[in-house]
């Protein structure tokens, strides 16, 4: 089947995808925040995990957070394959946060390539709309829709390019990372000349860095232009690389807001060295500038996506 024999699928104006060519960039990270940011702001929103990797960073399956949908389990990933493999509407996890529903991404997503190949032979270039056919019948409820965006394989990454309207790509200044970029760079052409011609870049920013560290920034901002465009908008926020509030926001199922606002209550020091609380119990202070950095992140994402011009 010819790209050109393809009945297009407009994606709404409110889904932003974020995407990298390569894992461990901060992707699901920077997606799962920006979703519960947006939410927490009154917007109905929509995370839909396109990766076979579930990171659980809203504490979905570790807190058993959100109602489920009746029926078989949706969790690891299994509801987004049984949407495509059926092809019926994608049915989320609802109420994972006030306004926020997620469809979990995990194991059973990575099936999706072999699936998709064995339907490329009747339905061509046009399985890859599969994601978008799942999402059209429920996208009016939501006033936003974020995709996090598998970096393991191309299959996966236009899947979830096809459906959006927006990409946003996250980097780390390390050269893999940068190579990184030319695989989405690659992806993205591929599906917006073949079937997404409403995909835009929103932008891309530094993640995890040293936010002193500005010429190696400059270098990087140089290297993300070459790759995605000279026209790539590059953010000005970038968030810091701590890890220990980070790896302990992620193992509480908590966003970075939620942990610190947990600080005036937190356990001290010196309550771990009498005995009264463990380790675990003392939120770090660290939390403060690395919760505002995203904040700074998402408001600057959203701005960007506002004021692009449409296609």
């Amino acid at each position: 089947m010819h790209s050109n024999s393809v009945e297009l699928i407009e994606p709404p104006a409110n889904c932003v995808m974020v995407g990298t060519g390569k894992g461990g960039v901060g992707k699901s990270t920077i997606a799962a925040h920006k979703a519960a940011w947006h939410a927490a702001r009154g917007e109905r929103t929509l995370l839909v995990c396109v990766t076979s990797q579930d990171d659980d960073d809203l504490g979905i399956e570790s807190f058993d957070r959100g109602i489920r949908p009746d029926g078989p389990s949706v969790l690891n990933g299994m509801g987004l394959y049984r949407a495509i493999h059926d092809r019926t509407p994608l049915l989320p996890i609802r109420e994972v946060r006030p306004n926020l529903d997620v469809v979990p991404g995990g194991e059973a997503v990575g099936e999706l390539a072999t699936l998709l190949t064995a339907r490329m032979p009747v339905e061509g270039v046009h399985v890859v709309t599969s994601l978008a056919r799942a999402l059209e019948p429920i996208a009016p409820w939501y006033d936003q829709i974020v995709f996090d965006s598998a970096p393991e394989l191309d299959s996966l990454e236009q899947l979830a390019l096809a459906a959006t309207r927006w990409l946003f790509v996250p980097t780390r200044s390390d050269t893999n990372s940068i190579r990184g970029m030319r695989r989405i760079a690659r992806n993205y052409k591929l599906v917006r000349k073949q079937l997404n011609p409403y995909l835009q870049v929103a932008g891309a920013c530094l993640y995890g860095s040293n936010p002193s560290a500005t010429q190696l920034h400059q270098e990087v901002r140089d290297a993300v232009l070459k790759e995605l465009g000279l026209s790539t908008p590059m953010l000005t926020t970038v968030v810091g690389y701590r890890e220990m509030p980070a790896v302990n926001a992620r193992n509480k199922g908590l966003t970075f807001g939620e942990y610190a606002a947990l600080l005036p209550s937190s356990a001290r020091s010196y309550d771990v060295a009498a005995g009264r609380a463990s380790r675990a119990d003392v939120v770090p202070e660290s939390i403060v500038p690395l919760a505002n950095e995203m904040e700074s992140l998402n408001s600057e994402i959203d701005a960007h996506c506002r004021k692009a011009p449409s296609s």
